[in-house]
């Protein structure tokens, strides 16, 4: 995308986030460029669901039509919520303690045990580590899995909760926990973007 299109869809985006819901020519008189020019960039960004129409009745002439960001163009602005989850556990950490946050830590390993089982129950080890690939995959762990020889390699090149993971590093024993006994299988993590890795990496085996 050239650079000049990329800015204004920004621009686009950034104005119906501070001021909510704009016409075409509000948004236009707002970047300074022509209605037509941004019913362009408009129509591009429906495509890609970032952005929806709104039509209000008007007692006279023709209905007017408002663009509004969806839900999905929420993910383009930052958010807080990694630091803020860091900031409610060392809370709980002072206030009763770091048992508490590990069990805390433990509660979550045991409904995800549950839920992923759900989702890969009666299914071989190989199926079983391709399904749990697509779980993270679906919780933005930008997960992958393959096969090598005798045993099975899970990656997940993002961490949506590395921010509690460099504060509580235990997390990340429980999240290799969790693998192991969904699995049934040994799980062992020989990169680790907590300890300066680009990607987190499990080699899985059948149990002896």
């Amino acid at each position: 995308m050239p650079h000049a299109e990329s800015t204004t869809r920004r621009q686009i985006l950034e104005l119906l986030k501070r001021k909510g819901e704009m016409t075409a020519g509000q948004l236009a008189r707002e970047i300074g460029i022509t209605s037509m020019g941004v019913r362009q960039h408009l129509s591009g960004l429906e495509r890609d669901d970032l952005v929806e129409t709104r039509v209000v009745r008007q007692d006279r002439g023709r209905p007017a039509h408002y663009f509004v960001l969806t839900n999905a163009a929420e993910r383009l602005f930052p958010v807080r919520y990694g630091q803020l989850a860091v900031e409610l556990l060392e809370q709980i950490a002072e206030t009763d303690g770091p048992e508490k946050v590990d069990s805390l830590f433990a509660s979550r390993t045991e409904r995800l045990e549950a839920e992923y089982k759900q989702q890969m129950a009666g299914k071989p080890l190989p199926e079983q580590v391709r399904v749990l690939a697509e779980i993270r995959d679906r919780e933005g762990y930008m997960a992958e899995s393959h096969a090598d020889d005798d045993e099975f390699i899970l990656v997940e090149h993002h961490c949506p909760i590395y921010e509690i993971a460099r504060r509580f590093p235990k997390v990340c024993q429980f999240e290799q926990e969790l693998f192991e006994r969904t699995l049934d299988a040994g799980v062992h993590r020989d990169e680790h973007k907590i300890a300066g890795d680009d990607r987190c990496r499990y080699l899985v085996r059948k149990r002896d």
